[in-house]
């Protein structure tokens, strides 16, 4: 039965929880930086192979022995979610030599008594900056941008990467660095290099275990540095209470690459601003809302386009001037920016068609014509009527076009909602207002456009085109809107 209804209902979507990578490829290169043969796994995309063409960006993981199943995971589930896109792991375990490990050579800075094998950093450096990037570039399908997940000395080791070569990676997660390392000599590099370090489609994320451990890693010598860094960087240093130097990876890893993908979004348009389309009077202002919370909206009102500097939406924001109100998604590493569309428009408060009389009912007008004469529905009905219910009783026919005219009494000034969802081809007209059109036979088409009211009676008028009888879906919604409570008080 085809309804003429006027209820809300919100708009959601789910996705679907999937793997995202593939197995790895098992592969090697030979560095002569380390004078060594150094063997890497690869997780590609699992549709890497379906289109050639396409490139991603590169996460390499240090100590891949043991750190490599937890990005993967991680990043399995963030993009089976939608949070962040396909991107390439690239898993770099530590080199072992008759039983001595790279480790600590490869990701300390300078030699220490202490450690025997210490101070190999500027060499691993130039491993990843002139041997293993490159290969994984002209191998894989890489567009470029790199980014790198280290904990504990490889939090140490990016540290250094850092203060003394920052264009090697564009995206830096340093999880429980070991920042101790010689009274702290790497932060005290950062804080002189820090102020002119290039920011442009940098970003950096540093995890550290709350309490005694934060000072005993030295992880506040980095938030000490960080605070002398450009402005235009964006960087985080989180505290994790009750967590050990090892568990901390776990929340930190889905943290940082959530910090690392804030603001993607595979298209702009799931971006659901409400009210997305409507009128917006000059002297009311109308409140808008955003999901600000899942990204960094900022907003102008005077036209020019927002930066970072521009103030940051806190999920809803009063508008007079649509025209001249711009929101922009920026993401961490300015890699997934996008305008956030709205389509409201500024015009007068619209007129009521005459004053509603004390208790006045507002039945249903209906016409059903034959479907062939949609959508002009020209000539005479086979049927028609008043019904007091809003949805009157379909004809006994599969296919047919149908007009349904009604009142509405808006019992107060305000904005107000007007939404049509339909799986038919419809077509509403409210208050003199095409609020728009759907087509036949698509999943519910919505069409939503928020008035400006005054108290009175108004016209609507709905016509669609009825091809069968099975799974049809057509409602018609009418809600007041109010800044405190969005949609409510449902008129009947």
């Amino acid at each position: 039965m085809t309804k003429y209804l006027f209820v809300f209902a919100l708009l959601t979507g789910s996705i679907a929880a999937h793997a995202e990578l593939a197995p790895p490829v098992h592969d090697a290169l030979t560095s002569a930086a380390l004078s060594q043969a150094r063997v890497i796994d690869v997780y590609l995309p699992k549709d890497a192979d379906k289109n050639p063409a396409q490139k991603y960006e590169t996460i390499y993981v240090l100590d891949g022995d043991w750190n490599t199943e937890l990005v993967v995971q991680t990043v399995d589930f963030l993009e089976g979610r939608g949070l962040m896109p396909p991107v390439i792991v690239v898993s770099v375990p530590n080199h072992v030599d008759d039983g001595v490990n790279s480790r600590d050579h490869d990701l300390t800075p300078s030699v220490q008594p202490h450690e025997a094998h210490s101070g190999g950093a500027a060499q691993f450096v130039t491993f990843f900056k002139n041997e293993l990037i490159p290969y994984v570039k002209k191998r894989y399908p890489s567009n470029g941008v790199n980014l790198v997940h280290g904990h504990s000395y490889g939090g140490l080791f990016l540290a250094y990467v850092i203060a003394n070569d920052p264009s090697v990676f564009d995206g830096y997660m340093l999880l429980d660095p070991a920042m101790w390392w010689n009274h702290k000599e790497v932060s005290k590099s950062l804080e002189e290099k820090l102020p002119g370090m290039p920011t442009k489609g940098k970003a950096v994320y540093i995890a550290g275990r709350a309490g005694t451990a934060f000072k005993g890693m030295g992880v506040d010598s980095l938030q000490t540095a960080f605070a002398k860094a450009p402005k235009e960087l964006p960087w985080k240093v989180a505290e994790y209470p009750a967590e050990s130097h090892d568990s901390l990876k776990f929340k930190a890893t889905y943290d940082a690459l959530r910090f690392m993908y804030r603001g993607y979004v595979e298209s702009a348009d799931r971006i659901d601003v409400r009210p997305l389309t409507g009128i917006v009077a000059p002297d009311k202002p109308l409140t808008i809302e955003a999901p600000s919370p899942m990204f960094d909206i900022h907003y102008t009102t005077d036209g020019s386009e927002p930066t970072r500097a521009s103030p940051l939406m806190d999920r809803v924001l009063a508008i007079s001037d649509p025209a001249r109100t711009r929101l922009k998604s920026i993401s961490a590493r300015g890699d997934f920016d996008f305008e956030v569309p709205m389509h409201l428009r500024s015009g007068a408060t619209i007129k009521p068609e005459r004053a509603a009389k004390p208790g006045e009912k507002t039945p249903v007008h209906y016409a059903y014509f034959d479907a062939k004469s949609w959508p002009r529905m020209s000539g005479k009905p086979f049927e028609q009527g008043v019904s007091e219910k809003d949805d009157p009783a379909d004809p006994k026919r599969d296919h047919f076009a149908a007009r349904y005219d009604r009142d509405y009494v808006i019992p107060a000034d305000g904005y107000y909602v007007v939404v049509l969802t339909s799986t038919q081809e419809a077509h509403l007209w409210f208050a003199g207002q095409d609020i728009g059109h759907t087509e036949l036979h698509k999943d519910p088409r919505w069409r939503v456009q928020v008035l400006p009211l005054q108290a009175g009676v108004y016209h609507s008028r709905l016509e669609l085109l009825h091809m069968d009888n099975k799974d049809d879906n057509v409602d018609v919604h009418l809600y007041g809107y109010s800044a405190e409570n969005g949609w409510e008080n449902e008129v009947k």
